[in-house]
């Protein structure tokens, strides 16, 4: 989808876990370091066997260390015993009711505003926040929403171009690539620490095969924020995109994908950038 210039006021949700406790209320006004509620925003599944041939040496509501072990399955008809372990620090959330999967959860997060603004509604799900400034809404994105200056690098392809252009100094930063990039590229830049990448197109393909369930960083996990700008495959970001993108450069700008863990194409929550004009 293209940019379009915001309403001097846009809303902007911040989605939260469940059973996130809310810390600020309407018309608070915020900063992007305001903490505005708390909850477990990581959770994992861990499968567990057909047939309910296990054993859960936890119940919920228990903590659980990574490594631990939380139940045990027979193998070997019987013969034999293997140890299902958390892959984190946190808590034993719930057992599915079907019986074939736990939820684990890390511990309490605090969630920021990550941008200035005012409060405009609270609820269960999310916060919303008055903002004064622009938005750019991704074609594609995948990622927590992270605030950090934006660094332009121009044309950004390869993994060579990448390890030329790129170096320790865009550390934390949400890099901007002009046009289309590899997704090989991402693993890079999280090597070099970045907190993000806005494009305007990757290949679906090559990209699966990094974030899909048998990939090396499944639902994204261990890589930057990314935001697709105008699609798969070979695209540069439209130029009235470019425009807004171009004021922001050397400032804070706000970006997210759809939802932390899920890949979603268009449709709310939106992949998006957001480019906040003076305080709010």
């Amino acid at each position: 989808m293209s940019a379009r210039r915001a309403r001097p006021d846009l809303r902007l949700s911040r989605p939260l876990p469940p059973g996130a406790t809310t810390l600020v209320r309407e018309a608070d006004r915020v900063t992007p370091e305001t903490i505005i509620a708390t909850g477990r925003s990581h959770r994992r599944v861990l499968r567990l066997p057909a047939g309910g041939a296990f054993e859960l040496l936890k119940k919920p509501g228990d903590p659980v260390k990574a490594g631990e072990t939380v139940a045990v399955t027979e193998e070997l008809f019987g013969l034999g015993l293997r140890e299902l372990v958390s892959p984190l620090d946190g808590v034993l959330e719930t057992v599915n009711s079907r019986g074939t999967a736990l939820v684990l959860a890390e511990g309490d997060d605090e969630i920021r505003a990550l941008v200035p603004g005012v409060v405009a509604a609270v609820s269960s799900s999310e916060v919303v926040l008055t903002v004064h400034g622009e938005v750019v809404r991704g074609w594609f994105g995948l990622g927590e929403p992270v605030a950090a200056e934006l660094w332009a690098a121009g044309e950004l392809l390869t993994e060579a171009a990448v390890r030329l252009k790129l170096g320790p100094a865009v550390r934390g930063r949400i890099v901007l690539a002009e046009s289309y990039v590899l997704p090989s590229v991402l693993p890079i830049l999280a090597q070099l620490g970045a907190a993000g990448l806005i494009c305007g197109g990757l290949d679906f393909g090559p990209l699966w095969e990094l974030i899909g369930p048998g990939g090396p960083h499944p639902a994204g996990r261990g890589l930057p924020t990314f935001i697709v700008t105008d699609g798969f495959g070979v695209h540069r970001i439209r130029p009235e995109t470019r425009r807004i993108l171009a004021r922001a450069e050397g400032r804070m700008v706000y970006a997210a994908g759809p939802m932390g863990g899920r890949l979603r194409f268009t449709g709310p929550p939106h992949a998006e950038v957001v480019v906040t004009v003076g305080d709010s």
